[in-house]
Formats: structure tokens, sequence, C-alpha cells
């Protein structure tokens, strides 16, 4: 089709009135326009982040303009550290990266307030030229950080920090009345040797992807309340080593009889081993146990158990080394996690009588207490689906409880979800116990998850052990558990597949450890201080002989507190069972003396008898 010359005239008119139709709605809706955009620009194999903030001011009315008075701050944040020296060091290190240029690259001058470590820098830029109609004025600043990226063997995590819900896009000037617009867009470029993209939030975003870089962009108000996060890898391979010096308790039986009486002087040890988990398809192999076990269990959860009998009279090392592997999805095979009816739900849940202990109060879980019961209904109340309740949940714990650092060093005690959702300091065990609560006295299986999570703390080996973190999993029909951590408070809510840790055992009851120790001797509760975990982050290639480790199924596992089980416990480490140790032998030998001395006395007397016979 031929467009005639008077034709396409008469379109080019009617498209340039509209264009400056536009145009002058808009200058006249913002007197001027303030662009504050951010690139992250990440590197594969880096562990650090090239943060650059772009900052355009333009002028969209002819009757303003911005002078040379003043200037722009701009605030690069520490990211809060357990140590001092650490955010010390970061903040050095950006410093040394930071410059400061025009829209030409010519650097511009600045200044560098250092606040309180925790408070961050401020950048403080004075304005460089006037600013008019049509000549915006442009200022970027870089700078390179480990803040934002965690990088582990094939496994990247981006993120960038939420803007606060208060922003506004619209600033009024109370003495002038003129109008700014304001946008803080941002957006992550990444390399094309990246592995696979597997979460992404805020869920709007768009893409441009060609052969060298893929590029996320991020709108303002998407980002309002949510922090931008970015995981990319499918796999990880963790090696995990617990070492445990069992110590002695028994200061009668001599050291050197410890083989000959062992019956005598024995402790039995039950440590937990990681367990396997359908959600991650997490994997387990053994490499060394170190003493052999006198038995490896599997509970009705899925938990394995090693026990161990060792000397009491000596202290003896228990070790257990091994590799554990857990997978992930990718973003575009993501697996689905089931939006059920909740009505519909709960009629299917309460049918399954194994799935009643699920849903029970404990001493932690106050279920039927008014106050949770009340919570719970409330938190219910117009939501259709199973997940709108889950997400209910999760945002009001974490409303109620504020994380709190400072009480992981110190010895928390345990004080159940209706005390925790008075408000407070809390760390997991808090919020998960709140979760598992609420969920519970709304029909929902729940149960405690405990293991290790956090991969910038896993890829390094740590001498004092890692520490235990706990979380929540609920039943899903047609998924199976489902993994939600609320202490990681977000709106983007941290759920289903994660590979950036490992689950050790589960709990559907008021019991967090599976760790036993049976004696006969006076033991105190420190006598386990000394178990120790420490898992890491490796590749494969640091396994030396993958076919010599042992893997769960060519294990048989044998029934846990069997009679056999129970008994030998009993004797072995009660003082009424070492009494029978020491009598029963006792009481053996003498009714076999008396038994052979009564077959004596029988025998002489029958010959007496004959030879008395024979004379007559």
């Amino acid at each position: 089709m031929r467009l005639n010359t008077q034709n396409f005239f008469k379109i080019f008119l009617t498209f340039s009135f509209l264009l400056i139709s536009y145009k002058g709605i808009l200058a006249q809706s913002s007197d001027f326009v303030i662009q504050n955009n951010t690139t992250l620009t990440y590197t594969t194999g880096s562990n650090v982040i090239d943060f650059t903030t772009e900052y355009i001011r333009e002028v969209m009315n002819k009757k303003y303009l911005y002078s040379t008075q003043g200037e722009k701050i701009f605030h690069i944040p520490d990211l809060p550290q357990t140590k001092e020296y650490e955010v010390e060091i970061e903040r050095q290190f950006k410093l040394d990266s930071l410059t400061v240029t025009d829209e030409k690259g010519k650097a511009i001058l600045y200044t560098v307030e250092e606040l309180e470590l925790g408070d961050g820098i401020y950048v403080k830029v004075p304005n460089y030229k006037q600013t008019i109609y049509g000549s915006p004025y442009r200022i970027y600043v870089r700078y390179k950080t480990h803040d934002l990226v965690k990088m582990v063997n094939d496994w990247v995590l981006i993120q960038s920090h939420a803007l606060n819900k208060d922003t506004i896009f619209e600033q009024i000037d109370p003495t002038t009345g003129t109008k700014t617009a304001l946008s803080y867009n941002l957006k992550v470029v990444t390399d094309a040797t990246i592995p696979p993209l597997a979460k992404i939030y805020p869920s709007t975003y768009r893409t441009e992807e060609n052969d060298e870089k893929t590029i996320y962009y991020f709108d303002s108000k998407d980002r309002l309340g949510q922090s931008i996060y970015l995981e990319f890898g499918t796999q990880q391979l963790y090696r995990f080593e617990l070492k445990y010096t069992a110590p002695k308790t028994d200061e009668i039986v001599p050291e050197r009889y410890s083989d000959v009486i062992s019956a005598l002087s024995t402790n039995i040890y039950e440590l937990s081993l990681p367990r396997e988990l359908s959600e991650t398809n997490q994997k387990v192999k053994i490499e060394k146990i170190i003493p052999t076990p006198t038995r490896i269990t599997m509970d009705e959860e899925g938990n394995i158990n090693a026990k161990f009998e060792v000397p009491a009279n000596q202290s003896t090392d228990i070790y257990i080394s091994g590799y554990i592997w857990v997978e992930q999805n990718s973003l575009i095979n993501k697996r689905e996690i089931p939006n059920l009816e909740f009505t519909k739900y709960v009629e299917d849940i309460s049918k399954d009588s194994k799935l009643s202990k699920y849903t029970s109060a404990t001493k932690y879980w106050e279920v039927n207490d008014p106050f949770i019961v009340e919570e719970a209904r409330k938190l219910a109340t117009d939501k259709t689906y199973l997940m709108d309740i889950v997400r209910s949940d999760y945002k009001y714990v974490n409303e109620i409880l504020e994380y709190d650092q400072s009480k992981i060093a110190e010895n928390n005690q345990r004080i159940g979800a209706k005390a925790a959702l008075q408000g407070g300091g809390s760390v997991c065990m808090e919020y998960a116990d709140s979760m598992i609560a609420l969920l519970r006295a709304q029909g929902i299986p729940a149960r405690a998850a405990l293991g290790y999570a956090n991969l910038d703390v896993l890829s390094k080996t740590n001498e004092s052990g890692n520490v235990r973190h706990q979380w929540v999993q609920i039943w899903v029909p047609e998924y199976g558990w489902l993994s939600i951590d609320p202490t990681y408070e977000s709106d983007n809510m941290k759920i289903g597949q994660d590979i950036e840790g490992i689950l050790w055992e589960t709990f559907y009851d008021q019991e967090l450890s599976s760790v036993r120790m049976y004696s006969a001797d006076t033991v105190s509760s420190e006598e386990l201080s000394d178990y120790k975990i420490q898992i890491y982050a490796v590749t494969n290639e640091d396994i030396k002989d993958e076919n010599s480790l042992l893997s769960y199924s060519d294990i048989t596992f044998e029934a846990q507190n069997s009679t056999g089980d129970i008994v030998n416990t009993l004797i072995k480490t009660t003082t009424v069972g070492k009494a029978l140790i020491v009598v029963l032998p006792i009481s053996i030998v003498l009714v076999l003396l008396i038994t052979l001395a009564s077959l004596t006395t029988s025998l002489i007397r029958r010959a007496k008898s004959r030879k008395a016979s024979q004379t007559l």
C-alpha cells in the first residue's frame, strides 16, 4: 500500500502536534525532573559489584533554573557486620574505588564525610554548573563493593536495598509551588557466563538480553518495600564434619580395664546426621564415621541418628564427615507451589490421621491458647487460598518480632510462641515457633526444621562450628513438605526451594535436638557443650573418590527404640543395670555351685546306698 504525499503530511502534522502537546503537559505537570538511576554490574567469578548512581536533574519549565549554589549529597551505606573492623575494611575498599564524574567522564570535585560505623558515608558534590531548560545536569558516582553480592562456587546472589514505603515521587515546593518529579529506577547487568537464574524479586521487571549480557530493569514503584534479589545457580555441594570429644565420666574403673569389663563403664551417645529432603533433592554421602556406631536408625520423620557406645572411664573422639548435595530448579523450570482453596485443603488434611500430630499443641506451640487462637483466626479471615494465609502469618510475625543479633551469642532460652508474639528482640527460634503455632491453630500441619543457612558463612571453615538455624515446614498435598523461613524479613518471603543452606533434622513435637547422652555417672548438660558441626561449600573436585563414599541407600537402618536396644541401654547406662551386670554373673555362679553341690551330694548318697545294698 502506497501513502501519498498529502496524507503523509497530514499524519506528520498530527503526530508533531501530539508530541508538542505531550511535552507541554509534562512541563506543566512537573517543573523539574530528578532521576536517581542505579546500576549494579556483576562479572561472573568476581566477589564485587560495580555500583553506579546516575543523578540526572532536568528543568522542564523555561521559567526556572537551578543555580550553582548548594550541593548534592550521595549516601553510601555500610552493611551491618558482626565485627567493626569488617565494616572499616569494606568502607575503605569503597573509598579507594570511588569516582565522581560528569556525563563526559570528567572528574568532579567532591568531599567525603564518614559517619559512625554502620551509618555509612556521605559524598558531597557541589553544583558544578547551572541547570537550565534543555541542558540536563548529570553526576555519576561509582564505587566497588562486596556488600551486595555473595558468590560461592557456581552460586551467585545479588541484592540491593528496598525503597522506603514512604518514598515520594512528586515533591511540591511550599514557597514557589513548583513540582519536581522523582524516580529511583535500578538495573542489574550480568554477563553471559553467569549460572542460570533461579529466583528474582520483585516479580515485576523487564529484561534485555544479547550474546554478551543480560540487563534486568526494576521500576521505582516496584521497589517500594521490596529489596532487589537475584539468585543464580541451581546446585551446591557442602562438606560437613561433626566433632565431639566424649568426656571421661567414670573415675572408678581404671582405663586399663576398659576392654575387659567394658559393660561396667560405658556411655552411649546418640548423634543426629544430616537427613535427606525431596524438596531440594538433598542427598547425603558419608566419608568417615569413627568409631563405628553400634546402630544407625531412621525415625518416622526421616531423621538419621547414629548410636555410639564408648568407654566411660576415658575420653573418646567421635568424628563423622561427608558431603551433602542440594538442588533447585531454574526460574524457567520453576517448581510451582500449589495454591489450594483453603476450606478444601483443611477438609482433606483432617481426613489424614497421620497429620494430626502436626496440628496439635505443645509446650512451646500453644495452639489452644485464646490469644494464639484469636490471632490465627484474624489472620485467616477473608483469605480464600492456603498461600494467602501463609503470607498473612509471615507478614504478621515479621511485624511483631524484631531480630536481635546479640541474642545469638547469648544462651537464648526458649520462651514459646505466645511470649514471643508479645514483641521484643528475637532470633530464628522465636520466629519459627510463633509461625508454627499460628499455622497449627489454623489447621495447617507444620513442623520445625533445623539446619544451617547463609552461604556466605557456610563458604568458610569455622573452627568454632556453625550456628544452627530454625525455620518452618508445612505440608502441602502434591508438593510435600514446603519450607518457609520467616526470620528473613522481606516482602519477597523466603519460601520453597533454597540451596543457601541444608536441612539437618525436623521435629513435630517440642524437642529441637536428637542429640542424647546415656550414662550411669553423674553428668551435667554441659557435657555436650563440645559438640561441633562444621559445614562449608566445596566443589566436586574436592572429593577425592566419590565411589568410596557411603550413601544412605547402602545403609540398613535399624528400628528405633527396639526392645533389645532399650534393654541394652538400661543395662549399660543405669546404676540398676550395672548392678545386674555384677550381681547376675555371681548369682549364676552361685546357682551353678549350689546345683553342682546338690548333684554331688545326691550322687554320694546314691553311691552309699548301692554299697549298703551290696553288703546286705
